[in-house]
């Protein structure tokens, strides 16, 4: 789930933005709707994420993020599946289908994905190492989970099988992602797992709203598209398996060489394994530890918001001299493992300080009057929000400063026909309002941010069920 969830992203942010010129006011338009239904699924696996990692602190493990650097080696997955980064493409939604379809459904992969070996792993019985084993398709992978939760609380009971402490798991009070409740027994297990089945491929009955069919419709109006005008190219020439380190090996990866790009890659790798950092730092945290697991929480969400910033910017700048016209992407670098630091002061104080030092490296790289000038300001404040109180055990705020669409700006606009209002608190930074009205909701802007009167009021109230309820 983790590798599909860096996936999703990276074949959204390559679409042209509608500031993008010179395309037809249709193409812009369905450009930016595909952006937002793609990055509408990458939340849905986020959630699914959190779920999984729930469901394993229910029994007493801890969440696992980790996972290898893309690309991803053959043999990691089962025959069949390969995981790679791709621009959007009629390739990569063949690959977005093929990876959300139902069970029962026979289709063939993107020809970019095909992978190049045949092999079958499986778990030999008696033993007591774990070891990977085959799948036909995502469903089929998280049934089998389903399986093994039903057995082994038939074997041991729902006490003995269900022994993690719920208050260390993320929840919709902790939250504003919809359906995340607490997992304490085997019913809101088996929830949770049918949850993530029936958002995937719309099983066990057919769904217009699962990843399977809305990628269904992307294809369908892509391929009208492309009948209309076969040059109709949608997105940036990005890379396909951009990496940030030299590859010792001849696989055909995109080395991120050109000094600007590198260094906003940098940037971006650094958000993103923070991110991931603290996420897995609000898991495991007791009653009387629930301001941390709100700080971080926030933490992550905000530093997401800023990676996205990051990300669409980078996919505008020339990769490497030697792929002339092939433009860089995030590579979703990783650290090993990232392991939950220890509880107290010396954990936000490395938290902080890695803020910090992301706050430094954007301000060398957007001063005054660049695009991206206000990230540094951002992350500036996130670090202050975690400043360590005086008696180094409890960080002043439950939660930090202003989520970054607020800072130093009002959270209600109006005009004769509609009063906006913002609730910082509530927003999950999913950025559906900044893509779908970016004259109207404008990121990183100091002052105030909400201008209403520069759309029809029925259009900016098209834009509120795709927030969080009571964000907007």
């Amino acid at each position: 789930g983790h590798k599909v969830v860096c996936g999703y992203p990276y074949g959204a942010g390559s679409l042209k933005r509608a500031e993008a010129g010179g395309r037809p006011p249709a193409q812009a338009g369905a450009t930016r709707k595909w952006r937002s239904a793609i990055m509408s699924v990458a939340i849905e696996e986020m959630t699914h994420l959190c779920r999984v990692a729930k469901l394993t602190a229910s029994i007493g493990a801890g969440p696992h993020f980790s996972r290898p650097n893309f690309p991803i080696p053959a043999g990691y997955h089962p025959v069949g599946l390969t995981l790679e980064l791709e621009r959007f493409s009629p390739d990569v939604l063949a690959h977005f289908i093929f990876l959300e379809r139902p069970e029962g459904i026979a289709l063939r992969d993107g020809r970019e994905f095909e992978h190049p070996l045949n092999y079958h792993r499986s778990q030999h019985r008696g033993r007591l190492m774990p070891s990977a084993q085959d799948y036909s398709t995502i469903g089929h992978l998280y049934r089998g989970l389903m399986h093994g939760f039903e057995v082994l609380a038939g074997r041991h009971g729902e006490r003995e099988l269900f022994c993690g402490d719920a208050d260390g798991q993320i929840s919709f009070g902790d939250v504003s992602l919809e359906g995340i409740g607490v997992v304490s027994d085997l019913k809101s297990a088996e929830a949770a797992i049918e949850t993530i089945i029936e958002q995937g491929e719309g099983a066990p009955s057919h769904s217009e709203d699962s990843h399977y069919s809305r990628f269904l419709r992307i294809r369908d109006e892509y391929d009208a598209f492309l009948k209309a005008d076969p040059e109709f190219t949608p997105s940036f020439p990005v890379a396909h398996n951009p990496v940030s380190i030299r590859p010792m090996d001849r696989q055909e990866r995109v080395f991120i060489d050109n000094p600007e790009s590198a260094s906003v890659l940098d940037l971006g790798n650094a958000l993103y394994g923070h991110t991931l950092r603290c996420l897995v730092q609000s898991f495991g945290r007791g009653p009387e530890h629930q301001a941390d697991k709100h700080l971080y929480i926030s933490l992550a969400i905000d530093l997401m918001g800023v990676l996205g910033l990051v990300a669409d910017h980078l996919v505008t700048l020339p990769a490497s001299h030697n792929h002339p016209g092939v433009n860089a992407g995030m590579t979703f670098s990783m650290l090993r493992d990232v392991q939950r630091l220890p509880d107290g002061s010396a954990e936000r104080r490395m938290i902080r300080e890695r803020i910090v030092d992301m706050q430094h490296h954007a301000a060398q790289m957007f001063p005054e009057g660049h695009e991206l000038a206000g990230v540094a300001a951002r992350l500036e404040k996130l670090a202050a929000g975690i400043e360590v109180g005086e008696n180094g055990d409890r960080p002043k705020r439950a939660r930090p400063v202003d989520v970054p669409h607020a800072e130093a700006s009002a959270d209600v606009a109006e005009t004769n026909d509609l009063t906006l209002h913002f609730n910082g608190r509530r927003c999950i930074h999913a950025r559906f309002c900044v893509l779908g009205a970016p004259s109207l909701f404008r990121a990183t802007t100091p002052g105030n941010w909400l201008s209403p009167a520069t759309q029809p009021a029925e259009v900016t109230a098209r834009l509120a069920p795709n927030s969080p309820p009571g964000a907007n």
